[in-house]
């Protein structure tokens, strides 16, 4: 089956969004597991190049490489989508994302 990750960036490309905004447990994506590491940093702006890294540096890692699909990057990547990745608790965060405010990690 498909991720709900992947779903949701399918419907981007059909719809020709300029934006993805994943809502998330964590504030961003960090170069470690927030939860298991305390010096976890978060990563302000990663490029796909710099994501796809990540998640090979954290491939057999519970985590980072769950907080947005591997298959959905492909996707975005390719149709070139701004991926904004913010805690969705808070959920003035996605308003924030969608005016183009900063919050969270933003991968372009």
């Amino acid at each position: 089956g498909m991720t709900t990750d992947t779903v949701a960036a399918l419907i981007v490309e059909q719809v020709n969004a300029d934006l993805f905004v994943k809502a998330t447990d964590q504030e961003g994506i960090y170069n470690k597991d927030p939860r298991r590491h305390a010096d976890a940093v978060k990563l302000e702006h990663l490029s796909f190049e710099d994501l796809s890294r990540v998640f090979a540096e954290n491939k057999h890692k519970a985590g980072i490489h769950q907080i947005l699909d591997p298959e959905a990057v492909k996707i975005l990547k390719k149709e070139r989508v701004k991926v904004i990745v913010v805690n969705g608790f808070k959920p003035e965060n996605v308003s924030v994302a969608v005016k183009g405010e900063k919050v969270g990690t933003l991968i372009a």
